[in-house]
């Protein structure tokens, strides 16, 4: 997880970001404490938050059809019945 802080000056922007929310992708929060130990870590400089970024799109994922079948085959293999 990390914790951005962003300031918003567009509705556009808003309303994606919004959007996001809705599917549980991101969280907004309205008020924040930067002390809380809710935020874990230290800021990141604006190169840190580029080279973190750029890093997400470079690791190993699933396409959604592989997670599915993945999970199809775990769901079976949990349901079978305990011999």
């Amino acid at each position: 997880m990390q914790t951005l802080t962003v300031e918003i000056t567009n509705n556009n922007a808003l309303k994606v970001l919004q959007s996001l929310q809705e599917k549980h992708f991101i969280r907004i929060r309205a008020a924040h404490n930067l002390n809380s130990l809710v935020f874990p870590g230290e800021p990141l400089t604006i190169e840190e938050f580029r080279n973190f970024i750029l890093s997400r799109g470079e690791g190993s994922g699933m396409s959604l059809k592989e997670a599915k079948t993945k999970w199809a085959k775990t769901k079976k293999q949990l349901l079978k019945p305990a011999k």
